[in-house]
């Protein structure tokens, strides 16, 4: 593969950081679905550009974690031009030409590191005015930018080839000239800027002209996403914005590889040496029904503002398995919101939901068992499915309802070193059909416990376990019908008792996460540069510590908070984002 082939990859990740979720207000979505083949198996389309006063408050972050990747990019490429150094010397131990290789690297490498900036990438004319699509021509993955100036793209790959003293090849394709490395001799990444537009794909080296115009939109398809509105369509199902939408249609992947292979994807197969017909009737029909047991996945914007953008993922269910999970989350206190602080996570579940749910599925693989040869041992599964249900469990598993943490604040805790908290103002409730149950359990097993004298009426009790240390001396339960609280810290007294009556949600959530994001990538980053290595490997150079530590930082620089909650509903499995930026 060539030099300038080597860091293609990542020149392309670096136009995806730039540009995604911004779009050019006086281009309309338009000028990018029109190329999208409207069957595309998957797409994701940003065609509406954020709000300015976002962007403002994002750049300055992106641009510091850009400055953070550099330096770790140039250990990683120093690492890579002294292999390449070797990969090069000569048996003959001239290594005039490995010299000279090495210089062409450095040369690549100070240009590339010079794109990691916003104005570096402004220059190459990647702005916050680009609209962006990442979809499937066919199965064959396509980037299409709407630049804010296609000849400044054009003149930065020129400037890599440049340094490189190595050019691309070069085509010509119906007027519109591109250019393209080959991977192998099977795949090559083809680069074509049509005036402003930048089409950066992966096809087949042996692809015909009317193929390949296809992909560079040089023909645009016959039925497109324009025309057919399924994106406007998925937005209004799910109330998302044109900010970003997007889709994988695993039903339409999976009748790529099932169906005939002819059409778009009958280059690829022949590449892939790939023969459908392989598989037999049977199981053609069976893995199409496995398909459809979650037929595509939906994403996008459900909100944007100047300081928040909130999203969803939804992964849409066949209906009965749909409405057999939404049978799972239960009614937990204080669980569906962001309760604040440092930390949060809460689960709702219903045990014996889940396993009248399990039976089910048991149920339907032994009446239309799968005949499937591939899908043998998913079959087989059943058995021991079976068995693991026939297991007897405590009744008090039954009760279970759910479970909710919160951790306010923490002092004096080192991830690195292990070391624990000196001190911590958190609770946990556990909710349970009688908590009472659980109680009486642990009081057999612990006199400890027994000697709390924890009744159900919702009055905290001071704990007096050694065990605890410093936090013995701030740590209160509460017990109720339905719930068993234990709280330390400041307040914990009344935050223990207030745990057990706290609202819920009126839609129970089957989970929910929330934190300080700035404070827990400063967890994350002092881990990374504590955490011991291992022995049998060559330490990490401090400075490459040092700036894997200022890109996890940069990152919590910008964001205040996030926060996701999982919701099993009649549609399936909904994931809702949110994140706060800092004003």
């Amino acid at each position: 593969m060539s030099l300038i082939a080597r860091i293609g990859a990542a020149v392309c990740a670096l136009v995806l950081l730039a540009c995604a979720g911004t779009a050019d207000a006086e281009r309309k979505p338009k000028d990018l679905l029109q190329y999208i083949p409207a069957d595309t198996p998957y797409v994701v389309a940003f065609t509406r550009p954020l709000p300015d006063d976002l962007v403002d408050r994002m750049e300055p972050a992106m641009d510091e974690t850009l400055s953070a990747y550099r330096d770790l990019i140039e250990f990683a490429l120093a690492d890579a031009a002294a292999e390449f150094g070797e990969e090069r010397t000569t048996e003959d131990g001239d290594e005039s030409r490995d010299e000279e290789q090495f210089r062409r690297f450095e040369a690549v490498m100070t240009e590339f590191t010079n794109l990691l900036s916003v104005e570096g990438l402004r220059d190459a004319g990647v702005g916050r005015d680009a609209l962006f699509a990442f979809y499937g021509d066919g199965l064959l993955p396509v980037i299409r930018i709407a630049l804010t100036d296609g000849a400044s793209f054009d003149a930065a790959i020129a400037r890599f080839e440049e340094q490189a003293e190595e050019k691309l090849e070069t085509a010509e394709l119906r007027g519109l000239s591109y250019r393209y490395a080959d991977l192998d001799q099977k795949a090559r990444v083809i680069i074509a800027t049509p005036k402003d537009d930048a089409i950066i794909a992966v096809v087949p080296a042996d692809f015909d002209e009317d193929r390949l115009a296809l992909t560079l939109g040089l023909e645009k398809p016959r039925n497109s996403l324009y025309r057919s509105k399924e994106l406007r369509k998925i937005a209004k199902e799910y109330g998302l914005t044109d900010h970003a939408v997007g889709y994988f249609d695993v039903e339409r992947i999976a009748a790529s590889f099932l169906g005939d292979p002819t059409g778009r994807n009958a280059e690829l197969f022949a590449l892939m040496d790939y023969d459908a017909a392989q598989l037999d009737e049977t199981c053609r029909a069976e893995f199409a029904e496995l398909a459809g047991v979650a037929p595509r996945v939906v994403m996008g914007y459900t909100d944007v503002g100047a300081r928040h953008m909130e999203g969803a993922i939804i992964v849409e269910l066949r209906e009965d398995l749909a409405a057999g999970l939404a049978t799972l989350p239960t009614a937990v206190p204080g669980l569906g919101g962001d309760p604040g602080g440092l930390f949060s996570f809460g689960l709702s579940l219903n045990p014996l939901a889940l396993r009248t749910f399990y039976e089910s599925r048991l149920d339907a693989m032994e009446e239309d068992p799968f005949e499937c040869a591939a899908l043998a041992e998913l079959q087989a599964s059943t058995v021991q499915g079976r068995q693991a249900l026939a297991q007897p469990l405590p009744p008090v598993i039954y009760n279970f309802r759910g479970v909710l943490a919160k951790v306010q604040d923490i002092a004096g805790f080192d991830m690195g070193s292990k070391q624990p908290p000196e001190s911590l103002d958190a609770g946990i409730l556990f909710a349970f059909e009688n908590a009472q149950d659980i109680v009486n359990m642990a009081a057999l097993m612990n006199p400890q416990v027994a000697a709390l004298n924890l009744l159900p009426d919702g009055k905290a009790r001071k704990l007096d376990f050694p065990e605890l240390g410093e936090l013995a001396k701030q740590a209160f339960a509460a017990l109720s019908n339905s719930g068993l609280s234990v709280s330390v810290g400041e307040g914990a007294e009344k935050n223990a008792e207030a745990m057990l009556v706290a609202d819920a949600a009126d839609e129970s959530p089957f989970m929910t996460v929330s934190m300080d994001a700035k404070r827990y990538y400063e967890f994350v980053a002092q881990a990374m540069m504590q955490a011991d290595e291992d022995e049998d490997e060559e330490p990490t150079p401090v400075e490459v510590r040092e700036a894997m530590r200022d890109v996890v930082l940069s990152s919590g620089s910008i964001y205040k908070r996030m926060w996701t909650r999982v919701d099993l509903t009649s549609k399936g499995i909904e994931i809702g984002t949110r994140v706060t930026l800092f004003e």
